[in-house]
This record gives structure tokens, sequence and C-alpha cells, in this order.
């Protein structure tokens, strides 16, 4: 929400970016509540009462996949990346919008073919039928999750650029 560029433009993109960025908030906040959850009792459970909690470690890697992927539809919503700009400053200020277009671009692609091998990974995981050592937890749809939030964030992107080659035109035209 840092962005400027990230509410130019239409009210309804603006809604709907509030919305997106309040749903994986909240899903990125109820995760890692249970993550801490899981870890305190694992921890008062090992420590106090011999007695740890079973398969603590493989529910927080899962728990750590989920959390991991629904932020990168919600960082890059908030336009907060981690970006270098060691050589922005030689680029003419009239070619900044086709250099921001042309990465954008890049970064679509990049994330779509992330997020097709991912879920070529799933459906491999899904037809071997493999699982975690302790719980025996099918790990396939956790796998698809996180391809579909992947794709996803192509799609963010996607949205993004559009919604920055409108705000160009507009402070074009004035």
């Amino acid at each position: 929400m840092s962005s400027p560029l990230l509410y130019s433009g239409s009210p309804r993109f603006a809604g709907f970016v509030q919305r997106a960025d309040g749903l994986f908030g909240l899903i990125a906040a109820l995760i890692l509540v249970a993550i801490m959850l899981l870890t305190c009792a694992d921890v008062i459970g090992r420590y106090f009462l011999n007695k740890p909690v079973p398969g603590a470690f493989e529910i927080t890697e899962l728990a750590m996949g989920a959390l991991i992927f629904v932020s990168l539809p919600l960082v890059t919503l908030r336009r907060e990346h981690v970006t270098v700009d060691l050589l922005a400053h030689l680029v003419p200020k009239g070619f900044r919008v086709i250099q921001l277009l042309v990465l954008d671009l890049l970064s679509i692609a990049c994330v779509g073919v992330i997020g097709w091998r991912v879920w070529l990974k799933a459906v491999e995981m899904g037809s071997s039928g493999e699982t975690t050592a302790t719980l025996e937890i099918a790990v396939y749809p956790l796998v698809y999750y996180m391809s579909i939030m992947t794709f996803l964030t192509a799609v963010l992107i996607a949205l993004l650029m559009w919604q920055d080659i409108f705000a160009a035109k507009k402070d074009k035209t004035g």
C-alpha cells in the first residue's frame, strides 16, 4: 500500500486490491498463528510434560509452505518485492513506463513457468501417493495450492501492469 501506483486509476480496482489484500493478509495471519500455537504446544509438551506433539515438525513444514505461497500474491499486491535499482537512473524518464512493462511481462512469464512446474510436481506427487514420513499426510494438495497461488500471482502482476498502463496514459492526457 506504499506505492503511489497501487490505487491510481479506477476506484473499482482499488476496492478489489483492498479486499484481496485483506483476504490474503487474514489467511497469512491465521496460518502464522496456527504455527505459533503448534510450536508453543510442542515446546510445552516436550519440555514440561515429556510428551511432544506428534508430527509437529511435519505440520509446521506444511504450514510454512502454505504461508510462503499465500504471501506471494500478498507481496505482489502491496508491491513489496525486493528490487535493485542500481541502473534505474540511467533509463530516461520517457522509457521508464516501457521498462516497467517489460519487467512486468518478464515477471509474468517467470512466475507462470514456476506455477506450471509446481503443478506438474503436484501431479507427479499425487500419482505416486507421496506422503509425509510420520503422519502420512498427502503432500500433493499443498503443492497444488502452491501452484494455484503462483498462477494467481502471475494474474495479479498482469492486473497491476494493466492498471499502470492506464495510469500512465491518464498522466499523459492529463
